[in-house]
């Protein structure tokens, strides 16, 4: 079985599993971002949760600057996700990896921070529909090359910012 979508095309598997799978590199502004749509089965995938999908890779400006805010927003929290990672980052990275990672110099190293991060990659899970459940999540790293560490931001079907988390 499989789904037909006018931005995807034909999604499902040749194998019977049931699984849908795409993935796509789209731009934003002078960087690649890897995309990709997966749920682990096509039943649970709707039209409508695809054409969201499709909308938000559309915006993908609009989307990385929600999710931006949320994480600026998150600094002003006492125990703050962002802040954990930022002060790990400065702890961890090298100075002069530091020096080339940040872009912006305001004097706020924390927004200049948060301003540098790069996009790398957004999962969107479209069998996730529910309010607190994870629709896309957006990995962002300050030096990709550098550390295999991530600022995740998981949002819900109506781009809210539902979670905040470190990995790597």
């Amino acid at each position: 079985m499989t789904i037909e979508h006018d931005f995807f095309g034909i999604l499902g598997s040749d194998d019977d599993s049931g699984e849908v799978y795409w993935s796509d590199t789209a731009e934003l502004g002078d960087q690649n971002v890897e995309i990709d749509v997966s749920s682990p089965e096509e039943d649970t995938v709707t039209v409508e949760a695809l054409d969201i999908v499709a909308a938000m890779i559309n915006a993908l400006e609009d989307l990385d600057s929600q999710a931006r805010e949320s994480l600026v927003a998150d600094l002003s929290a006492e125990v703050s996700v962002t802040s954990q990672f930022i002060t790990a980052q400065f702890e961890e990275l090298d100075e002069e990896v530091l020096e080339d990672a940040l872009i912006w110099d305001s004097g706020d190293k924390q927004i200049d921070f948060l301003r540098s991060i790069q996009l790398q990659r957004i999962g969107f899970h479209p069998h996730h529909i529910g309010n607190d459940q994870h629709f896309a999540v957006l990995d962002y790293s300050i030096s990709p090359n550098d550390t295999d560490a991530l600022l995740v931001v998981t949002l819900d079907v109506h781009g809210d910012t539902i979670a905040l988390s470190i990995e790597g």
